[in-house]
């Protein structure tokens, strides 16, 4: 009797873990998929606004580059990346948006 017992609490074990672990497995893989897409559309934009700002007059540039716009742009985009991976990391609040 006891050997059944722990047959069946070992295969029942087995079971729950091997769902737990492919679901585990799907969530890091669906993470990484969303962050590096985020990473790369925020890089890509702080990229393009800086390309558009060199782009301008050289007095424009200068006077970009005293006010350390670039600096702003690099802090701004930081700190969405910062918010972005913590709501990521404690589980985020997706709301629902309504149409009225």
């Amino acid at each position: 009797m006891p050997a059944l017992l722990i047959a069946a609490l070992w295969g029942g074990l087995i079971q729950v873990l091997g769902t737990l672990v492919g679901k585990v497995l799907v969530s890091l893989g669906i993470g990484y998929a969303v962050f590096s897409g985020v990473d790369t559309s925020i890089t890509w934009a702080r990229d393009y606004v800086i390309s558009q700002i060199s782009a301008q007059h050289a007095q424009t540039v200068a006077a970009a580059s005293a006010c350390k716009v670039g600096v702003c742009i690099s802090i701004l985009t930081s700190a969405l990346v910062a918010r972005l991976t913590i709501n990521g990391l404690t589980g985020g609040s997706l709301k629902r948006f309504k149409v009225k």
